[in-house]
């Protein structure tokens, strides 16, 4: 079964994703010089170099939505953190300083999957932090590596994707269509690898809240818990809690029902 977070996972990536294939069909239209402004749209745009302006606006809409699929990487390996087990070693790889360096740490749990992978999504990560911070990002020279020793099958696996040219529009900035979709894809295999093989179930009260707070649903939650009647605020939190935690055991559900409401100060 799917975990909560990695259902949160998908959903932003699914919406980033399409979102970036429609801008870029719209952009052809732009490209090919047949798109004109709507006069109801209060916005100054012309161009003398249609095709320059499709290429660019591309290139910035394929930028940002890195921002959106890291953001929502970043949000699972949160949610791991709120279900870490009493595995010390798992905990200590959740928390790691630095969102590569946690992407490393957490890899090793997993098992019977391509070796490429975790080099991918740290590449995404750090071409993220170009994107927003301007900065010298690199890989390690054993990521490079890693990446380049499988160029074969990368090429096989991923729409016939030549890393060597990936890591070299990496160093410049010039993200393409296909390295982005190529990054996207393996970052979703990673995640639900990691889904699959760590099955993450929320089951303190500490990280449920941090999930109330983290996704604005707090509110919501209090109100049910503060409902007159056992009958009605059992009935309500049945229904809360199957359209937004569907997997909490009934244990856990139960625990829930007899600690809540939380307490909004603390947050």
């Amino acid at each position: 079964m799917e975990s909560e977070g990695l259902k949160d996972f998908l959903e932003i990536v699914g919406d980033a994703v399409h979102s970036v294939n429609t801008i870029c069909v719209g952009l052809s239209a732009v490209g090919s010089g047949e798109a004109k402004k709507p006069d109801d749209l209060t916005i100054s745009w012309s161009t003398s170099d249609p095709a320059t302006a499709a290429a660019k606006a591309r290139l910035f809409a394929l930028r940002a939505s890195l921002v959106f699929v890291e953001e929502a990487l970043l949000k699972y390996l949160e949610f791991l953190a709120d279900c870490s087990t009493d595995d010390e070693n798992l905990i200590k790889a959740v928390k790691t300083e630095g969102a590569a360096n946690r992407i490393f740490e957490v890899s090793k749990f997993l098992s019977n999957v391509e070796t490429y992978w975790w080099p991918m999504v740290v590449l995404l990560v750090r071409w993220r932090n170009k994107v927003v911070h301007h900065s010298a990002s690199s890989l390690t020279v054993h990521q490079r590596k890693i990446l380049i020793n499988h160029a074969d099958e990368l090429n096989k696996r991923h729409a016939g994707i030549d890393i060597t040219r990936t890591l070299e529009n990496f160093e410049s900035g010039q993200i393409t269509l296909k390295d982005f979709t190529t990054l996207i894809a393996i970052a979703v295999h990673f995640v639900r690898a990691l889904d699959k093989q760590l099955e993450p179930r929320i089951h303190s009260l500490e990280g449920f809240e941090q999930r109330l707070r983290q996704r604005g649903l707090l509110e919501t939650f209090n109100k049910i818990m503060n409902a007159n009647g056992e009958t009605t605020r059992r009935r309500k939190l049945a229904l809360f809690l199957k359209s937004e935690f569907s997997d909490l055991t009934d244990v856990f559900v139960e625990e829930i029902y007899k600690n809540g409401p939380f307490i909004k100060s603390r947050a």
